[in-house]
Parts: structure tokens; sequence; C-alpha cells
């Protein structure tokens, strides 16, 4: 490839020649993660920030993080565009003309965030005795998120089982539903081995 052309993401997937759009996808799915860009929003006269910050996913609700989870290898193109309005709050239109480099650039800022919430979890949710797990097996299995503990027994858990507060768990920022899991295993594991050692203490 002589020269890269920075095209429009509408124009990028009007291409034809699968040779071509093999070639770029190859280069475009390596690129640096993007974290903010020149803002297609921004104009002389509304004064809006020139540079766009993109949402980082970990500082989004519990609730969008399992979305994008399951919306992030959905083949379907409106698929990326949905979760692209939750990290940017540009709509359709603008995501469209955004230029390749661009939205792969920000494609691969949001799989690393991910990336690094699913070792969040295989290290501090996951107790080492239960084996190794495969980190990467654990992003593509994107119904089975939330590494191995299903999304709605983590959302009913901290609901204690009570239903009518499933939606406002859901809106909790991520972070904070981590943290709570994870004193949660803490506190079960110290209760855990306080009862082994009374068990012991008996026996003696």
């Amino acid at each position: 490839m002589e020269k890269i052309i920075n095209y429009k993401l509408k124009d990028f997937l009007r291409l034809s020649d699968v040779d071509e759009i093999l070639n770029y996808l190859v280069l475009l799915e390596n690129l640096n993660p993007l974290k903010e860009i020149k803002n297609p929003t921004s104009k002389w006269w509304n004064r809006k920030p020139k540079r766009l910050k993109i949402k980082s996913v970990k500082d989004l609700s519990f609730g969008d993080v399992t979305l994008i989870r399951n919306l992030i290898n959905e083949p379907e193109l409106n698929s990326l565009i949905e979760i692209f309005k939750m990290v940017s709050e540009l709509n359709e239109k603008q995501i469209l003309n955004l230029g390749i480099i661009q939205f792969y650039g920000i494609f691969s800022f949001i799989k690393q965030e991910l990336l690094e919430i699913s070792n969040w979890e295989v290290n501090e949710l996951i107790d080492d005795e239960d084996g190794i797990v495969d980190i990467h097996q654990e992003m593509v299995q994107a119904k089975e998120r939330m590494a191995r503990f299903g999304v709605l027994n983590t959302i009913n858990s901290l609901a204690n089982d009570d239903v009518t507060k499933w939606d406002a768990i859901q809106k909790l920022p991520y972070t904070t539903v981590f943290t709570k899991l994870k004193m949660d295993m803490v506190k079960n594991k110290i209760q855990s081995e306080i009862a082994e050692l009374k068990r012991k203490q008996l026996k003696q």
C-alpha cells in the first residue's frame, strides 16, 4: 500500500476492493489507542472545545459497561455506533463522518479499556484456587462478561435479592460495583479462614 487515505468511515464501508480493505484493516486494527480527537462538532460560532475527549469505559456505569461488553463483538455496525455514542456523545452521522484513523484509534482505546477491566476482574475477583484463567477468552465471550460470575447474579447479590433495586445497581459507577465485589470476596475469604481455624481447634 503506497499511500494511506484517511477515508471517512462511511466511504470506507463502501469500498469494494477486498484486498484493499484487508490491507487497511491490518493497519487500522493495530493503531495506538486514541483518548481524544479533533472535535467534529466544534465550529467557530459555537465555541465548543476544539478537542473531544473520549470517555474511559471504566468511568461509565455498571449497566453501560455490561452493555458495551455485550455489543463489542456483534458484527453489526449499529452495535459499534451505539458504543461510540456512549463514549463520545457523537451522533450516528458524526461517527460515520469520522476518519478511519480516528474511528479505529477510538475503537482501540475501547478494547484496551475492556481488557483492563477483564484483567481487574480476573486478578481481583477470582480466587487463585479456581485455577488459571485465559484473559483473552474472557474478553471474547461478550455474553459471559464480569469474569466468571454472571451479571444478573452480581446485580441480584448487590441488591440483596430485591429485584426492585436492580435498576439502581446498574446505574452505579462500574468502579463502585467492582470495589464492593472485591470487598465481599475478601470478607468471605476471611470468614472461611476463621471457620476453618475454628474447625481445626475443635478437633484438637
